[in-house]
């Protein structure tokens, strides 16, 4: 029993430190205040920070890719939303099937996905950032998708029908009954969705052009041409604080337990 206790710790550090480790030398590296990459550094700055916004295109994809990560994570939850209704309140091969297309972008290469809408628009003129929308939206639709849907499974749609019984219509009953008991399953659903969002770089690359380009296409595109790697590091800093902001503020509305149980 010791030994598979030492065993389970121990394997659980070597993960912890395989998934921390990197993250905290981005940190490290984004407040040195070296010119270059000097390990330990030789002091800490904010120098590179003020690089980073000083950047014109850097400043922009950061911007580009908020909003993006905004607008694609609430129309990925919208979809998510209703198609799990719809899935969970049916039965049949035919809702099986829609739940395997829903969740396909998760097991499908993103490359493959991002050629294949890369020659759908360019055969139908999509302009670059609807299109670039809709891609972050396919991407991002499973997490939403499977959130509501596991919540909706474990719903008693009978609080519905007692709702119905007393009058309220299906739209009147659903806003009023589930909508807020599945509330935080939505909550959920946005905030991974979000999160892929915000770092999604596989199909970005064949859909971005001049004007609009996306922070992790941009830290790709500058650690290849300019070489300038602390400011590349900043850059990268500021997505992890956004996204431990994030989960911070999922953390205090819904709490982290329900975060994981979705």
């Amino acid at each position: 029993m010791k030994l598979n206790r030492f065993l389970l710790h121990l394997v659980s550090g070597v993960a912890l430190v395989l998934i921390m480790g990197p993250i905290f030398v981005v940190l490290l590296f984004a407040f040195s205040s070296a010119d270059s990459l000097v390990f330990p550094p030789p002091g800490f700055s904010l120098r590179w920070f003020y690089a980073f916004f000083a950047t014109p295109e850097m400043r922009s994809a950061f911007i580009l890719s908020l909003v993006l990560a905004f607008f694609a994570a609430c129309l990925s939850c919208l979809l998510g939303l209703l198609a799990a209704v719809y899935v969970s309140r049916r039965r049949g091969a035919w809702c099986n099937l829609l739940q395997m297309l829903f969740m396909a972008p998760l097991i499908f290469p993103t490359i493959i996905l991002g050629l294949a809408l890369l020659l759908l628009y360019r055969t139908i003129g999509m302009a670059t950032l609807p299109g670039l929308l809709i891609a972050h939206v396919v991407v991002c639709l499973p997490y939403a998708f499977r959130a509501v849907v596991a919540a909706l499974q474990s719903f008693d749609t009978r609080l519905e029908e007692a709702g119905r019984s007393l009058g309220a219509g299906p739209v009147k009953s659903f806003a009023l009954i589930t909508l807020p008991l599945v509330w935080p399953a939505v909550l959920s659903g946005w905030l991974f969705a979000f999160i892929v969002s915000f770092g999604e770089l596989n199909v970005a690359l064949f859909l971005t052009g001049p004007g609009v380009v996306t922070l992790p296409i941009e830290i790709f595109s500058y650690l290849q041409f300019q070489g300038s790697q602390l400011v590349v590091a900043a850059a990268s800093a500021l997505q992890v604080m956004i996204i431990v902001l994030i989960l911070i503020a999922a953390e205090r509305i819904i709490g982290t337990k329900r975060i994981v149980q979705r």
